[in-house]
């Protein structure tokens, strides 16, 4: 809700000849207030790119009120980042998409944060890219919060990528004896 096309007093997507594409976060937007630019996933990219060049003005997304939906009068002519977080959890709950069966949590607009650390988790992306693309001081933030980590994953990959490999491969029976005694 905080991407704008030109205003640079809000997030920007920019493109640049011979760069990557990149987020540039304003000063005033960061709890730290140190002015930045992010990596841009693919996706948003793709996503951004879908608006013509000539309409690309104004905020990025505008989601319609829902009360034009309802044909009631819209009272705010552009929904707030929280409201539109509300409707998420709504969309959540209508759809039974629980994502803690214990407390029956259903999905929110946290969770979807949520999703995008992990699948960039899962496709192996270095701890401090992570770090950076979901905006932390801290990579032990993205462990504690995003990444709490599935151990059969994290041994799959260690397999995979060590096994051969002297000294830590399992390239003899007697190692994986060795190792499955110590």
């Amino acid at each position: 809700m905080s991407m704008h096309w030109t205003d640079h007093n809000y997030l920007i997507p920019v493109w640049r000849k011979g760069s990557l594409p990149v987020i540039a976060i304003p000063a005033e937007m960061q709890k730290n207030y140190t002015e930045e630019s992010i990596p841009m996933l693919p996706g948003l990219e793709a996503l951004l790119l879908e608006t013509p060049a000539a309409q690309r003005f104004g905020f990025c997304f505008n989601p319609m009120s829902l009360q034009v939906k309802l044909g009631r009068k819209v009272r705010n002519p552009r929904p707030s980042a929280d409201w539109v977080g509300k409707i998420i959890c709504r969309i959540g709950r209508a759809a039974k998409v629980q994502v803690n069966d214990k407390t029956g949590k259903c999905a929110s607009a946290q969770d979807l944060r949520r999703t995008t650390a992990q699948d960039l988790f899962d496709a192996e992306i270095a701890d401090r890219d992570v770090t950076s693309v979901m905006r932390h001081s801290s990579i032990e933030t993205n462990r504690r919060y995003y990444a709490t980590g599935n151990i059969q994953k994290a041994g799959g990959r260690l397999r995979a990528k060590l096994t051969g490999v002297p000294r830590y491969g399992l390239s003899s029976p007697n190692r994986v004896t060795m190792m499955a005694t110590t």
